[in-house]
């Protein structure tokens, strides 16, 4: 039960943040640090680092004119949030459901490229010349994120510690 409220607390903060950005993002934040102090320190770091690698893959095809944003050069403060949303619900519930490397980068491929197209057909604030150069650089930097973030999950999971041999250095 607390994995699918997990979830829908995710999807919450997704829809307020695409649909009204400027009323949701405090209380987003508010829900997001409240579920940080709730994280072992390990997922704490994780759910930092996948953000930060998240908000850099978006700046990336920003400034490469993938896409774009109404009124802004850079990525909205509301996107940066999104991506600490989205690490959060990545390290709470979709690494352990995503067992395996090459089933995570299926899903990224699919889910990342269509939440990024409802989102700007929902809040019109992202906007894109091409739907086919959209989604085809897309499909392959979100199935490469998933499929690293689940590859790598042990290093914050405690349930996948047991399962992984890591080596001491």
């Amino acid at each position: 039960m607390t994995k699918l409220l997990q979830f829908a607390g995710y999807k919450l903060s997704w829809f307020g943040l695409i649909m009204a950005p400027v009323f949701a993002v405090w209380p987003v934040l508010l829900y997001w640090f409240w579920s940080m102090w709730r994280l072992p320190n390990k997922a704490r770091l994780a759910v930092v680092l996948i953000a930060f690698c998240g908000v850099l893959m978006d700046s990336l095809l920003l400034k490469t004119k993938v896409f774009d944003f109404v009124g802004s050069d850079n990525l909205p403060f509301w996107m940066w949030v999104l991506w600490g949303c989205f690490a959060l619900v990545l390290v709470q519930v979709l690494a352990a459901l995503l067992q395996h490397w090459w089933l995570a980068a299926i899903v990224g491929a699919v889910s990342g490229p269509l939440a990024y197209w409802g989102g700007a057909n929902l809040g019109g604030q992202l906007v894109f010349a091409d739907i086919q150069i959209f989604m085809l650089t897309l499909a392959p930097c979100w199935g490469l994120l998933l499929a690293l973030i689940v590859y790598f999950r042990f290093l914050w999971s405690e349930n996948d510690e047991a399962n992984h041999n890591i080596p001491a250095v």
